[in-house]
């Protein structure tokens, strides 16, 4: 079994970092000890030691390659140097804040360098709509490079914002999966991928995805929305819907792992496995979604 992890973290210490500075007033070092405190381990300023002990969890639970996040504009270098150096076992992914323009000059910039093959957008937690005439040129490079376009829609909860006296959540209704309706349309040559099967916005994102083939969902997460459908959904309900919906091919399996000492997030891929197995996938469709899918996307 080949597995493409389509989501996962990187978090390393630029990520932890970044966090300190959004506490107005406070020693940065002691927020990171805040954050330690919490229970999440905050890296060591060495990038390359914190890819190998990724990469060693990867071998541990049999995972072959993953696309891995810079979660923030300013983890983009490390993680471009960190793939760069993996031997084909991390594909990186880059955020960009279309409101903050010079995060996607860093982009452009750094592309010769290193080749992202991903770029990420986050409208809640930027404050910013997918449709706004900034987010356009962004798409362009998408376009331009062969990057896909990764946007998260529904609910977004940072967990290490808790541990710092900030609130972990972020609007949902600031990016719904139908806000992506237009620029899926403007854009057919560019592939978006929703995360989390729509974080909460189940229907909406196989709708959207069912009118546009150039939309993919990832399946990244614990689907803890599931619960309060009416009825119910289980994880093998969201599989079938979706493959009765959109077909199995757009499916992308994410793990959403991030953060140590939990490390590799091996539970969900095993929950996912068994609910596609419960929803009756094919040993070809479970293939597909399991990383065929995503190689084929990105053309590795």
């Amino acid at each position: 079994m080949n597995v493409f992890d389509a989501h996962t973290h990187f978090f390393g210490r630029e990520f932890y970092e970044y966090q300190a500075t959004l506490v107005n007033g406070s020693d940065p070092e002691a927020t990171l000890d805040r954050i330690r405190a919490g229970g999440i381990e905050v890296p060591e300023p060495d990038a390359a030691a914190h890819a190998a002990r990724w990469i060693r969890e990867m071998d541990r639970h049999r995972v072959d390659r993953a696309a891995l996040f810079a979660s923030i504009p300013e983890e983009m270098i490390v993680v471009g140097e960190v793939a760069a150096a993996s031997n084909g076992r991390f594909v990186p992914f880059a955020t960009v804040n279309p409101a903050v323009p010079v995060t996607l000059s860093a982009l452009r910039g750094l592309l010769p360098r290193y080749r992202f093959r991903g770029v990420l957008f986050f409208p809640a937690m930027h404050d910013y709509s997918i449709q706004s005439p900034e987010v356009t040129a962004a798409l362009e490079l998408a376009k331009a490079h062969a990057m896909v376009a990764f946007v998260h829609c529904g609910r977004l909860k940072v967990g290490v914002r808790k541990l710092i006296g900030l609130d972990p959540e972020f609007p949902a209704e600031k990016s719904r999966p139908r806000d992506v309706a237009a620029v899926a349309r403007a854009h057919p040559d560019v592939a978006f991928i929703l995360p989390h099967f729509g974080a909460g916005f189940f229907d909406e994102a196989l709708d959207l995805a069912a009118a546009y083939r150039n939309v993919y969902v990832d399946t990244a997460g614990s689907q803890s929305w599931a619960a309060e459908c009416v009825p119910p959904l289980s994880l093998a309900d969201i599989f079938r819907q979706t493959r009765d919906a959109i077909g199995a091919e757009r499916i992308l399996y994410g793990s959403d792992s991030g953060v140590f000492p939990r490390g590799y997030r091996a539970d969900l891929l095993q929950a996912q496995i068994d609910a596609m197995l419960a929803a009756g996938f094919s040993a070809g469709e479970r293939e597909g979604v399991l990383g065929g899918n995503l190689a084929r996307l990105l053309g590795v």
